[in-house]
């Protein structure tokens, strides 16, 4: 679609929304093809359901593996902790491995510490890695902040909050919403780490098309090495590496609030969730290969675009004049269509909550391969496939409890979520099920 004098240099190629049952196939584009399952079920025929292993009565937003193979996994408490959980007890350690409630601002539904990332190969390396919204005055208040950790060993029970180093900060200051702060490693070996367009309503700083700030990206780094004075390098081939016109840091943009995100490894592909205003939501599939990024990297659209329409300011404007929409919008951009977008309009649904793909052995003869998101407000589930480079998407798999907020995988692979514990939430961690669907 495009907007009167806005000519888009792409096509919109379909909305993806139906009020009760979607099922849609889309034409993928950029996004690493996966080859036809024979066992895989079609998303049509599948259902989810959800099994409680722990209550935690904590706002829980994030969780990680990592690869030592201890068998337990790292969730994050909104309020500042980094908490081990073991999924074969479905028990917490009583002590945190670490806590930063003194530097993480928690101010507002949206500050907090947001994400957990263990470096690769973590016996060895010993690094863990985190993101929050720091605690301070001024240009440091709501930072968007990736710190990491040196552990002595990979099994160490604690961390000290001393030891912190900061590798990246964005100012965000002004509007305490939209921070992103999902984090993680891709096969590439680079860190991965999620903005928000800086808050407030329609993207009044520009944040998301503007490449001179860190803003509204998907960020990629090598956390790994450090290079010229700073605690990361600069991946050579990041889209802006070596330009002029845009912070070496950024590797995707165009984004709204990409909260949750994750990246398949065996696909070699990107899923990102990004929480629209008040009119759609988005799912983002593109590849994380290198051969297949556009010279400029990945544009998502916003704020020239919510979901697959323009987005016009005010959203009463409708056809009429938007007197910034040349500013939001570059006639000459190439924006990537979201691979499915639902609406908000006359249901309860409020807020994308980006999932996983399942890899585990439990369900792999129906469900290899299947992408599983929520809405947050509904528990409403999403389940996407990938075929033939086309995408095939269900709103019909089930729901899930109320107030998911982030989608994890286990060293099996084996998909579990976490809840918040507000409005109906209880803060509580699950695993994911898969079953065939009964016949109507």
């Amino acid at each position: 679609m495009s907007a009167p004098s806005i000519p888009l240099t792409r096509r919109i190629r379909l909305a993806l929304v139906l009020p009760l049952v979607l099922i849609a196939s889309v034409a993928t584009t950029g996004a690493a093809s996966m080859s036809d399952r024979d066992r895989t079920l079609p998303v049509d025929r599948l259902t989810v359901g959800s099994e409680l292993v722990a209550t935690t009565g904590l706002r829980l937003t994030a969780i990680a593996t990592p690869d030592d193979r201890s068998g337990r996994m790292f969730v994050v408490d909104k309020g500042g902790r980094v908490l081990v959980f073991h999924p074969h007890t479905g028990t917490l350690d009583p002590q945190p491995l670490l806590d930063l409630t003194s530097r993480v601002s928690t101010a507002g539904n949206e500050r907090g510490l947001l994400g957990v990332a263990p470096s690769p190969n973590f016996a060895k390396t010993k690094t863990l890695f985190v993101s929050y919204t720091a605690l301070g005055t001024g240009v440091e208040n709501g930072a968007l902040t990736v710190s990491r950790f040196m552990l002595d060993s990979a099994g160490q029970a604690t961390i000290d909050p001393a030891t912190e180093q900061r590798v990246l900060r964005q100012q965000h200051n002004l509007n305490g919403n939209h921070n992103g702060g999902d984090l993680m490693f891709g096969p590439d070996g680079y860190l991965y780490w999620s903005t928000g367009d800086g808050g407030s309503a329609d993207d009044p700083l520009f944040g998301a098309q503007n490449l001179s700030t860190l803003l509204g990206k998907i960020v990629r780094i090598d956390a790994m090495r450090e290079c010229d004075g700073r605690l990361y390098c600069i991946p050579k081939d990041n889209p802006f590496a070596r330009s002029a016109i845009g912070r070496p840091e950024i590797w995707a943009y165009g984004l709204r609030n990409p909260w949750r995100f994750s990246i398949d490894e065996k696909s070699e592909s990107i899923w990102i969730g990004d929480v629209g205003q008040n009119r759609w939501e988005e799912i983002n599939h593109v590849s994380v290969d290198d051969d297949d990024q556009p010279r400029d990297g990945w544009n998502f659209g916003w704020s020239c675009r919510e979901g697959n329409d323009i987005h016009r300011v005010p959203a009463s404007a409708g056809e009429a004049p938007d007197p910034f929409i040349d500013i939001r919008c570059n006639s000459r951009a190439d924006f990537e269509d979201p691979v499915y977008a639902y609406g908000l309009a006359d249901n309860d649904r409020c807020a994308i909550m980006g999932g996983v793909v399942y890899r585990g052995e439990e369900y792999e003869d129906i469900a290899d391969g299947t992408y599983v998101a929520a809405d947050y407000c509904t528990g409403q589930a999403f389940a996407v496939q990938e075929r033939r480079g086309r995408h095939q998407v269900s709103d019909a798999v089930g729901s899930l409890p109320p107030r998911v907020t982030s989608f994890g995988l286990d060293a099996e692979g084996e998909t579990w979520f976490v809840t918040d514990n507000v409005a109906g939430g209880l803060g509580e961690i699950y695993k994911l099920t898969f079953a065939e669907a009964t016949a109507p």
